[in-house]
């Protein structure tokens, strides 16, 4: 074999990586938040009985949802995802990724303008890759196992319009 020979072999098996930009392996993550993203903080500032409709949308924005219930009272809910996606790639030939939804929901019982109380579920995050797709929509009553519970329902006193203490279970 002439050198001019190993001169070109060389070359050709350096060339591919002077085009490859230096990026032999290479990894990313992007975190993007979807919906408003109402923190327990933010919930402790409302005073039941008091605090009225038009400082929760000021707020939080327009609700994912609302339903108006016979007795007049609404339910406002909010939901927001947190949805984390990492990915690597080696030489631009092989590439994996997965994706993390964070689901957390909120919900506000509304009368006459005013919240009566609110409480939240932080959803079991769901991992999402080319071999786990993501799942069937589930019935929302199935989904209550699958919840934690981020604060206990606030009650008022209908004719104080106080809170009332958390309800306790009976002593076993």
């Amino acid at each position: 074999m002439t050198r001019a020979v190993a001169r070109l072999i060389r070359l050709a098996s350096v060339l591919p990586l002077a085009f490859s930009g230096g990026c032999l392996y290479t990894t990313g993550r992007t975190v993007r938040e979807v919906g408003p993203q109402i923190s327990e903080e933010s919930v402790a500032a409302i005073v039941p009985g008091r605090t009225g409709i038009d400082w929760l949308t000021a707020t939080f924005g327009e609700p994912t949802s609302a339903v108006c219930l016979s007795d007049g009272t609404e339910i406002y809910r909010y939901d927001s995802d947190v949805r984390t996606t990492e990915g690597s790639y080696f030489l631009m030939l092989f590439a994996s990724a997965s994706n993390r939804i964070e689901r957390t929901s909120w919900w506000f019982e509304v009368r006459d303008g005013v919240i009566l109380r609110c409480w939240g579920e932080r959803c079991v995050p769901i991992s999402v890759n080319s071999t786990n797709p993501p799942p069937e929509p589930r019935n929302p009553a199935d989904v209550a196992e699958d919840a934690v519970r981020l604060a206990p329902p606030i009650e008022i006193d209908p004719s104080t319009g106080d809170a009332l203490p958390p309800a306790r279970s009976p002593a076993p």
